[in-house]
């Protein structure tokens, strides 16, 4: 089973049809999807800059970015009714979709609105962005967040923002035992190496564009394929499953370990069948 453990419903997949149709010709068994632009149509296509800057540097300057961006179209105002519509769509689609939970550590009202959707429709994931929204990864907020969602047995998925936001969050992994996170986009996942006292940390491979490979390649062999899981982060970026293949294929994985990377780690973290 493949599966793509991390996309954003817009631009190709703003719509069940679209999203469908790609995962068919992709060979894409089910994906994991949270909100994203509004109402969005667009697709972005980066450049594979990893090829040429290999250090994490590159993440930290695209988050500055994504982070402008975001706070000046006001894209979190709009994750209550982003999470309803990927909800929709999991239900139009269930054996192709898995809707994960955007929540926003600065509304007042988060815990209560994430316990109340959890009730009345149920989700497979909690996500937290630092672009998005302003937050401090160790805050008495998120840590609720993480106790939460511990005991619910769902794993959290964290976009982290820079370098501080990456030690705190070793503390909080650290604190957090029974928490499973799901770290975006390899950040961090160098820093990380013989500091994280548990095994309750996964990366994403998502946007390889923001990583090289010898960062996917170290990770590897420090972490293992057993701690690695695929994904996308459709529409940012243009095929992005199919380049993080190619990347696998060249590392010369024994089937064993490509099956856990492309799809059977995430499929055990969310408990399909």
């Amino acid at each position: 089973m493949v599966i793509d453990g991390h996309a954003h419903a817009c631009g190709q997949f703003l719509t069940c049809e679209g999203l469908e149709r790609y995962l068919m010709e992709h060979k894409i068994d089910r994906v994991v999807l949270c909100g994203g632009e509004a109402e969005s149509t667009k697709n972005y296509h980066y450049p594979m800059l990893s090829n040429v800057f290999w250090g994490q540097g590159l993440a930290y300057a695209m988050n500055r970015v994504i982070q402008r961006m975001s706070k000046k179209s006001d894209m979190v105002s709009h994750m209550k009714e982003e999470n309803m519509m990927v909800y929709a769509m999991a239900r139009k689609l269930p054996d192709r979709i898995s809707n994960a939970y955007w929540i926003n550590p600065e509304d007042p009202e988060a815990i209560r609105a994430m316990e109340d959707f959890y009730n009345h429709y149920g989700f497979c994931m909690v996500k937290l962005h630092q672009c998005w929204s302003t937050f401090m990864v160790d805050s008495a907020v998120c840590n609720e967040i993480y106790k939460w969602a511990a005991a619910r047995k769902l794993p959290v998925f964290i976009h982290l923002l820079n370098k501080g936001q990456v030690k705190r969050f070793v503390e909080v992994a650290n604190q957090n035992r029974k928490t499973t996170f799901i770290v975006a986009h390899m950040i961090g996942a160098k820093y990380m190496r013989g500091k994280l006292k548990y095994n309750n940390v996964y990366f994403d491979l998502s946007a390889p564009q923001l990583y090289s490979k010898r960062t996917m390649r170290s990770a590897l062999r420090y972490y293992g394929a057993s701690r690695l899981v695929l994904g996308s982060d459709t529409p940012y970026g243009r095929d992005n499953v199919d380049r993080v293949r190619k990347r696998l294929k060249k590392m010369k994985l024994s089937k064993a370990k490509t099956g856990q990377i492309l799809g059977d780690n995430m499929k055990w973290l969310l408990k399909l069948k």
